[in-house]
């Protein structure tokens, strides 16, 4: 009776801790972290697709900026699509799709520990770790695809590891579905792929669980997803291949292999030291410490599992960590939001260190995690929840409407309606479009400049920052004689987060945002 009573009272603590969890993820949903403008860059593009019913579209705010259409991401805008039309156009309902997508996550990681630990205790603990963890909080915040593909690889993993034992042909195929379908999601669906085929091998060269004809079918079913995205991009660019090879050259994909591997060391170490361009870097210092000190225990420990078949469930994680790694090498993008492929795998090792340990120090040490990883992720995000993206936007509007055509920084696209934001991205791109910047401000029918103290200070200090709009030299003077002869200031206000892009600087004082109303 005491056990009935017991379990009872433990369902309703974790029932509570869930609603907590999931009300107050939700209240600062807005606010942590800082609205990217690669969120309003995808959200524009599905809005685009919606309203004009076409998926070869490209984004409204780019016209000299050269971007041209492709298939690769498209389920990705369908969903958006989807939470758009149901919640309307607001930085909410972007991201309530992505915390949507990390509360799946966390079931199904609870899923997949259970099974590999045979434990509800101990599959509860690493996903409560999961779930608090900065990282994670933020990936789960931030309107990109990463946690859509997080999502995809937990329930990968775990669908492989739990069918081992009767893995027929459908099995196989539906696997292949799943990851296929996720290259609609974004390009790094690559990465999630791998530890699949890295599974396979081991089961099939070390374990002799999985027979090779299986490997190939999970491979012919996710090349065939591939081809048909690839020949639906055709039909949207015929020249597909160069366009998008083009634009991944920017960040280094066709680098050779050596420059890669060379250049992962420097990828880590700029996620230790915080260092980021626009793109917000949380303090993970502590996971680098954790997870590296996990990593190693458990090599070290690896041979001496019992079980055989729980050593080979903890192979399997180690391999998938080494493989998300190898899939990141190989594509060489390098992008700071892609390691939270890694933290779910880490604290899977760190859980397991905590079952080999007596049940004492066991649970002391879970309760010295729990509050420092909860510690790690308030003193992330408190500095934010003060900065809200709906004032910066109020302040915008109180001048400018929706309807009325801008140039501005596109973290304020949601705002106006679609096809009034002109991003100054474009403006790199004048010269050799034979345009001055009066032109282009003429040409577009602009009607207001919303300029953020950002502009003067990457100038300052030119070439630095000349990633975020292009090179600003060519067109900076005859951007500020403009402002001063054919413009007028017509409002001016202090915005910390959104007055400036690079991630170093913001919040860092008080940046100031001009209003300039373009004289006819």
């Amino acid at each position: 009776m005491f056990k009935i009573k017991n379990s009872f009272t433990e369902k309703r603590i974790c029932f509570i801790s869930i609603i907590f969890y999931i009300i107050s993820n939700i209240i600062i949903l807005t606010r942590f972290p800082f609205v990217h403008s690669d969120e309003t860059w995808l959200s524009s593009l599905s809005r685009n697709i919606l309203e004009t019913g076409n998926y070869a579209v490209t984004e409204p705010f780019f016209d000299l900026y050269p971007r041209n259409p492709h298939a690769i991401k498209s389920i990705f805008h369908f969903l958006q699509m989807f939470f758009i039309k149901i919640f309307g156009y607001e930085i909410f309902s972007i991201r309530l799709l992505s915390f949507l997508f990390g509360l799946l996550t966390l079931f199904w990681f609870y899923k997949l520990c259970k099974y590999i630990f045979g434990s509800e205790k101990f599959a509860l603990i690493s996903t409560l770790f999961l779930a608090i963890d900065i990282q994670f909080i933020y990936a789960s915040h931030f309107a990109r695809q990463e946690i859509v593909l997080l999502f995809v690889l937990i329930f990968s993993l775990y669908y492989f590891l739990s069918n081992l034992l009767n893995f027929k042909p459908v099995k196989h195929l539906f696997l292949g579905i799943i990851i296929g379908l996720s290259i609609g999601i974004h390009p790094n669906s690559f990465i999630i792929s791998l530890p699949l085929v890295f599974l396979y091998l081991f089961h099939i060269i070390y374990t002799k669980k999985l027979k090779i004809s299986g490997l190939f079918l999970y491979v012919a079913t996710v090349a065939c997803f591939a081809f048909g995205f690839i020949a639906l991009s055709f039909s949207f660019d015929a020249n597909f291949i160069g366009n998008y090879t083009n634009y991944g050259n920017q960040f280094g994909v066709s680098n050779t292999l050596t420059s890669k591997f060379s250049e992962i060391l420097y990828f880590y170490q700029k996620l230790y030291y915080g260092v980021s361009g626009t793109y917000y870097t949380p303090d993970i210092k502590l996971n680098f410490y954790l997870f590296g000190l996990a990593f190693l225990v458990s090599l070290f420990l690896l041979f001496n599992v019992k079980p055989i078949n729980f050593r080979e469930k903890l192979i399997s994680i180690i391999l998938a960590i080494l493989a998300i790694n190898a899939g990141i090498i190989i594509i060489g993008r390098f992008n700071q939001t892609s390691i939270i492929f890694l933290v779910p795998l880490f604290y899977i090792l760190v859980t397991y260190i905590l079952t080999r340990m007596n049940k004492k120090p066991s649970f002391y040490l879970t309760v010295i995690l729990v509050l420092i990883i909860s510690f790690n992720s308030v003193v992330n995000v408190i500095p934010y929840l003060n900065n809200s993206y709906n004032r910066y936007l109020q302040e915008i509007g109180k001048v400018v409407k929706s309807e009325e055509t801008v140039l501005a920084n596109l973290n304020a696209e949601i705002y106006f309606d679609n096809g009034k934001l002109y991003d100054y991205r474009n403006l790199a791109f004048l010269t050799e479009n034979n345009l001055t910047f009066e032109q282009y401000i003429v040409r577009n029918k602009i009607e207001y400049i919303i300029y953020p103290d950002e502009m003067d200070f990457i100038y300052a200090y030119r070439p630095v920052w000349n990633d975020v709009y292009g090179n600003i030299s060519l067109y900076y003077d005859d951007m500020q004689k403009f402002l001063q002869t054919k413009s007028q200031l017509v409002y001016e206000f202090s915005e910390p987060t959104y007055g400036m892009r690079i991630a170093k600087y913001i919040n860092k004082k008080e940046w100031k945002i001009k209003i300039y109303k373009v004289k006819q």
